[in-house]
């Protein structure tokens, strides 16, 4: 049964007002710190907390009303109003959330966007924080030495003509800026169209695949085909409600694209860590000193915990907890991953790019893409669009979580045990 013309012409009208009301609403834009911040906390000793000042943006209070209005609009039993209404009300708490900026509300409506490390992931038993500690663990017990590909020797020119070559293949017809800056408050930053590499900085061959990837073909790719919508252009913007899916889309890239590392889940780890603590009460300096006791350095593990505190509380207690959304998306993406091409449903895979969605979003999309009013998405990573190989990988996991890996791990400890005695 084709959809009536009363819902098409509701997802027209509502999706083009999403699309206006939502430009106010830029969280990290809003959320950046003026570099005299950090040259000021170094000059005081790295000791005294900081006291950075925010500018709202203008039109954000008329963003507010704008999605209440819109969400009293939305009042069918169906799934299209009710995708929608979930795109309103996430909006609604993105624009009181940058009108609470510098109170614990601010981490309350962060909590309700973003979760926090302790909150249940979409299985309703695991938690990021649980990940991170496995990971930790993994990460402790690794003895190799650093691999040469994340020796950082490239300076940022020649990384930024290595990018602008491997975007420029990756989006024929959509050129992406690739720019040297003077000052950043990481060595990178993107928009949906421009890379920023921060002039002292040196990279990897690593770093330079993880911009490739987590940047160019995930969060560039959904920005873009988003934008390209016929009807709902507004999922190429930001989209707090579909944040965790879109982290955890780019970092499961980074897993089965081999650019990821221990020194990179270890960050993110960290980061983890770091929100915990900062719920508990710990403060901006007591941050910094994590990072730095982690093996950090001293500019390293300032933008890190600025990261945590930004827009909160910088003595403690009211973090912002988006730096969670890496772990708990990689959950989420992956599980999708696991029960969506273990039940038949690949076609549900390609949809995860057609915009910034949330992974619950992609049965509707379907059903969408089957009416043509979504079309399909043009920039996909190939790991993604070989469904023969994701499909055959994924089933294994399934298969593989049914394993005793505890009686696997007790048969190896006491085989290395036995090999050990020989020679006492």
């Amino acid at each position: 049964m084709a959809i009536s013309p009363r819902l098409v012409r509701i997802l027209r009208d509502i999706s083009a007002e999403i699309l206006e009301a939502q430009k106010p609403l830029r969280m990290i834009r809003a959320l950046d710190w003026p570099p005299e911040v950090a040259r000021d906390f170094f000059a005081r000793g790295a000791v005294v907390l900081p006291k950075p000042s925010y500018d709202v943006p203008a039109g954000v209070g008329d963003a507010l009303a704008a999605f209440r209005a819109l969400s009293r609009r939305l009042v069918g039993e169906n799934e299209i109003e009710r995708f929608l209404y979930r795109t309103c009300d996430s909006m609604s708490t993105a624009a009181r959330m940058l009108l609470a900026i510098g109170t614990r509300d601010f981490y309350h409506h962060s909590v309700e966007l973003y979760g926090h490390p302790a909150g249940l992931s979409s299985d309703r038993r695991t938690t990021n924080l649980d990940l991170a500690r496995h990971f930790e663990q993994v990460v402790a017990s690794f003895k190799s030495p650093p691999s040469p590909e994340d020796q950082a020797m490239l300076g940022a020119e020649a990384a930024a003509g290595i990018l602008r070559e491997r975007f420029a293949e990756c989006f024929p017809g959509h050129p992406v800026k690739v720019k040297v800056v003077k000052h950043l408050a990481g060595t990178a930053a993107s928009t949906p169209t421009e890379i920023r590499l921060r002039r002292d900085a040196r990279f990897s061959p690593r770093d330079l695949r993880l911009l490739e990837f987590h940047e160019g073909q995930v969060h560039m790719a959904t920005s873009i085909n988003g934008r390209a919508q016929p009807v709902m252009a507004f999922i190429g913007a930001p989209s707090p409600r579909a944040t965790r899916t879109q982290e955890g889309l780019a970092v499961f890239t980074e897993f089965v694209t081999g650019a990821t590392s221990l020194p990179r889940v270890r960050r993110l780890c960290d980061r983890t860590f770091a929100i915990h603590a900062a719920e508990g009460g710990a403060d901006f300096v007591d941050l910094y000193r994590f990072f730095v006791e982690r093996g950090y350095d001293e500019h390293a593990a300032f933008d890190c915990a600025r990261r945590v505190v930004r827009g909160g509380l910088v003595g403690g207690g009211a973090p912002f907890t988006k730096d969670g959304c890496y772990l708990d998306g990689l959950l989420r993406v992956t599980n999708f991953l696991r029960a969506a091409l273990t039940r038949g449903h690949s076609q549900l895979v390609r949809l995860l790019f057609a915009g910034k969605l949330a992974v619950d979003d992609t049965p509707l999309f379907d059903r969408l893409a089957r009416e043509g009013l979504v079309a399909e998405p043009v920039y996909v990573p190939a790991w993604a669009r070989d469904l023969s190989f994701l499909t055959a990988f994924m089933s294994y996991t399934v298969f593989l979580g049914k394993s005793d890996l505890l009686a696997e791990q007790r048969r190896l400890e006491d085989q290395l045990a036995r090999a050990e005695e020989d020679f006492q």
